[in-house]
């Protein structure tokens, strides 16, 4: 036997379970017969504004009444299900949440709302990325006063899309309450070296990523000297980005809204190292993010809620347009096989 097929026939008796996992001679012991170790693959962080940032968080849809106001009872109606599902958290006032089609006025009532409906049960993370950075200053000095647990915020959305104006733009965020920071990447490059600089920032704390590139988050992670939070924005690779061991703890996606028992049951068992089951329940996830994306018009997201029980209206334009009853019905009868 050659060395090659020595180390082979090693392998293949360990995997087998033949011999003891005490290394003694003996009767072969199966893997069936030893016990399950605790594992943990999720980071173990330790400053307080870090217990409870970790599993399913969800981008709640802003709900509106037949008038296009916010419809505050509809934002706990869906706060009361999220809840019931196990949900860890929520993230108010993003990209699912429309935040760039709403007033100052009425992000400040969608955060009041949510915080109050969820009433400490969970996490609550404001959104308060804006065009202009002093708007932005505004919303989280008002999260704060209104009770959220973290704010979050997008770089620069149209102008000073540079290093130099993103940093600028984070500490005047930052430096406005004293709530912990988190930035958004939305599908761009991650350069960890430069990333890293911004976690200099005091309160800047944590990361939403919504990308596939998992190993610069990894690395710019490696160089960040002081403790951060990092969570999946990709609903579809919410799983490949907790098999990156203690990197992501949790993740933040719209699907959530639909399917939020999946990606609870993801994250659970990806933390517990049972990557194989929470594979079956991704897989069953990304049928319905595949369905859901060929309806481009954000409407059908938030149609998929009315399906549920939970209407809360189309969304605005240019995001998205009003539907049709005809062709709602025709959307529901297609999604009624998925979602049941």
């Amino acid at each position: 036997m050659n060395r090659r097929e020595f180390l082979g026939t090693a392998a293949l008796a360990t995997v087998a379970g033949l011999g003891r996992a005490d290394g003694r001679e003996g009767a072969p012991e199966t893997l069936a017969a030893r016990p399950r170790a605790a594992v943990n693959t999720f980071p173990v962080l330790n400053g307080p504004e870090f217990q409870g940032m970790e599993g399913a968080f969800v981008p709640i849809f802003t709900p509106y009444t037949k008038d296009d106001k916010i419809n505050g009872d509809m934002v706990g109606k869906q706060v009361e299900r999220l809840l019931k599902a196990g949900v860890k958290g929520f993230y108010v006032g993003g990209g699912t949440g429309e935040h760039v089609l709403l007033s100052l006025a009425e992000r400040k009532y969608l955060a009041e709302a949510a915080i109050s409906a969820v009433n400490k049960r969970a996490k609550v993370i404001i959104h308060v990325g804006c065009t202009y950075t002093e708007d932005s200053v505004r919303l989280a000095k008002h999260a704060e006063k209104a009770g959220a647990d973290w704010i979050a915020t997008l770089g620069p959305l149209v102008f000073g899309q540079n290093f130099d104006a993103s940093y600028y733009h984070y500490s005047r965020i930052a430096g406005a309450s004293g709530l912990p920071l988190m930035i958004y990447c939305w599908y761009r490059d991650l350069v960890p070296d430069r990333e890293r600089k911004f976690y200099e920032i005091p309160n800047l704390k944590g990361l939403k990523y919504t990308g596939r590139d998992f190993w610069s988050v990894q690395e710019m992670r490696k160089m960040v000297d002081k403790e951060i939070v990092c969570f999946v924005g990709d609903d579809p690779h919410l799983l490949s980005g907790l098999a990156m061991n203690k990197l992501f703890s949790g993740g933040i996606g719209t699907t959530y809204n639909l399917i939020p028992e999946d990606y609870v049951a993801i994250c659970r068992l990806a933390k517990e190292g049972r990557f194989a089951e929470a594979a079956a329940i991704q897989e069953h996830a990304n049928h319905i993010t595949y369905f859901f994306s060929k309806y481009p018009n954000f409407s059908y997201r938030k149609a998929g809620m009315r399906f549920l029980g939970y209407d809360c209206g189309f969304a605005r334009s240019p995001f998205g347009q009003p539907i049709s009853e005809a062709d709602y019905e025709a959307f529901a009868a297609a999604l009624k096989p998925l979602l049941g």
